[in-house]
């Protein structure tokens, strides 16, 4: 190990303990409750080094702690990109870096807006995810690193990320409970899990002869008792502000542990076969990202549009990362149920579980643990029936929808309701109730569907077959019936969308935009119905793209105002 190489080594566990030491920093203006102790952003005061007295003390320290650890990742990022040869530790010191500039944002924000309850969460969430990062930056930069071979037993992987995401999640509703007081029996519950999860991983990792991960697993397992203790404290002392961020502390401590045993299973095996590796874009990959953005601008119109008043903007962020995680976590349970599907289908033939680059285990997880938590956000930020129309979705789109693909072509009808929900879910976020203006957004989502689909459908048809899919145009040998299909929906969308007018939510600009792009999407309608070829029908696939974004983004410039 060359000297520039040790001083890189040094200086990340530097880093790593800075980065600790705000942390607890961190904590303790939380548990002091001193976040409001220095009104403004980013001096204090108006200058750099106020009073230290009361809570200026505890939130000036953080800022002044939260600045050197910013100088420290931003050379540490630099150090790396230029030393560096592995890319992955790279791009792991590019997305500390990153995440502490987000850091900062959040903690002015949340200081700027008086503490909103999901900026101060996403804050210290946020907080812990730098730490886990670093740590992981220094122990691969550590010349124990380099003696170490991953595990030889498949099994140690899976055991690894579920502890990781598990530990996570409890570190999620820790913050929670922190600043909302909500969700203590789930974290309770969370803790007995994690009894389990990390009993199950050690008793794996022992049977590996690796000195690092072992006395990983087995810091894991005391620091989760002390954890244990440290939270019965915590209650019996009423969240005592030393006791509290000790316990804090400690998740953190325990969470990078986790995180840096799930680096090493990941490494090839012993035999010298590279292990399964999911790449954090497989990950994206499996949400369907345009698809869930197309998905969010719905949710978001809906909420837009059912706000009477100023627009409570933390809400409508919060209902869309709830929304974000329902639908991404349901495409990736879509993906999962259809793995043996894609892989007869050139359109999905390169997604992740048909490669194998994710493995189905992970995919199931993975979607499961977004599901969950984005309906947790809803119900705790949102209300109950935003999170209860975003369960519905999920189960009509992962229970009906995608296992009646294979049985009748009546699919596409019963898929186009779980994806009209997003502006019901936006509206219900905004009023807790379901008017009829929200029902007619529904209505629009619902019949903008169907040629949607059917076009890709029709483009894609003898995939599809393939596949054992039974969409409409793989029954439909002559496609006639579709056709007709395409026409009838294409009809039907021009009056359904001059509705909002007529009920007094839109001007008479939204009517006559919405009647220029009707008039023009009935026109290609027209051209897929006459011209049966599969360009067509691309081209009404992307018309129909263009024209629902541009017909929502007229809905809310031209409110009425209420």
């Amino acid at each position: 190990m060359s000297k520039i190489s040790r001083a890189l080594s040094w200086y990340a566990g530097l880093t790593a303990g800075a980065t600790f030491l705000l942390f607890i920093a961190g904590g303790l203006v939380t548990s002091t409750d001193s976040g409001l102790s220095v009104p403004d952003w980013p001096l204090s005061y108006g200058q750099v080094f106020p009073p230290m007295i009361g809570g200026i003390r505890y939130e000036h320290t953080h800022r002044m702690i939260a600045a050197l650890v910013g100088i420290l990742m931003a050379i540490l990022a630099g150090w790396l990109w230029r030393r560096e040869s592995r890319r992955w530790v790279r791009r792991i010191g590019y997305a500390a870096l990153g995440a502490v500039i987000v850091q900062a944002v959040l903690g002015g924000v949340a200081v700027l807006w008086g503490l909103p309850t999901p900026v101060s969460i996403a804050h210290a969430c946020l907080g812990q995810l730098v730490f886990c990062l670093v740590v992981g930056i220094a122990v691969a930069l550590s010349p124990a690193w380099a003696s170490e071979v991953g595990p030889a037993n498949p099994a140690v992987r899976r055991a690894s990320l579920v502890a990781v995401g598990v530990f996570g999640a409890q570190l999620v509703m820790g913050a929670v409970i922190r600043h909302s007081g909500r969700g203590l029996l789930l974290h309770i519950a969370g803790a007995v899990v994690l009894v389990v999860v990390v009993n199950r991983l050690f008793k794996l990792v022992k049977r590996e002869p690796s000195p690092l991960a072992t006395r990983l697993s087995s810091w894991l397992v005391m620091g989760l008792l002390g954890q244990w203790v440290l939270g019965i404290l915590t209650l019996l002392s009423r969240q005592h502000p030393l006791i509290a961020t000790a316990h804090v502390a400690m998740g953190a401590l325990l969470f990078a542990c986790s995180f840096v045993v799930a680096m090493w299973a990941m490494r090839g095996s012993r035999t010298g076969t590279a292990g399964r590796r999911g790449r954090p874009q497989d990950y994206l990959e499996l949400t369907k990202p345009r698809l869930t953005a197309l998905a969010l601008l719905a949710a978001g119109v809906g909420f837009l549009m059912g706000t009477s008043g100023p627009v409570n903007v933390m809400r409508l962020v919060t209902l869309l990362i709830g929304s974000a995680l329902v639908g991404g976590g349901a495409n990736a349970l879509n993906q999962w149920m259809e793995r043996d599907a894609d892989a007869l289908m050139r359109r999905t033939q390169s997604r992740p579980l048909p490669t194998g680059r994710l493995g189905p285990a992970q995919a199931l997880l993975f979607g499961l643990a977004l599901v969950a938590g984005g309906i947790v956000a809803l119900a705790l930020w949102v209300n109950g029936l935003a999170a209860a129309l975003a369960a519905l979705t999920v189960c009509l789109y992962v229970g009906v929808y995608t296992p009646m693909k294979r049985v009748t072509s009546l699919c596409t009808l019963l898929g186009a309701i779980p994806g009209a929900m997003p502006p019901l879910m936006g509206w219900a976020a905004a009023r807790a109730s379901l008017s009829l203006e929200a029902w007619v957004l529904f209505a629009l989502l619902f019949v903008w569907q169907l040629p949607h689909f059917l076009a890709i459908a029709l483009a894609h048809r003898e995939e599809y077959a393939r596949a054992g899919f039974r969409m409409l145009p793989v029954v439909d040998p002559d496609g006639a019936s579709t056709a007709r299909q395409i026409l009838l929906y294409g009809l039907a969308l021009l009056p359904i969308s001059l509705l909002p007018t007529l009920l007094g939510v839109t001007g008479a600009w939204y009517f006559l935009g919405a009647a220029i792009l009707g008039v023009w999407f009935i026109g290609m309608a027209i051209s897929a119905v006459r011209v049966r070829s599969t360009a067509i029908a691309h081209r009404l696939f992307l018309a129909s793209i263009g024209y629902l974004p541009a017909l929502l983004t007229l809905m809310v410039i031209d409110k009425t105002p209420v």
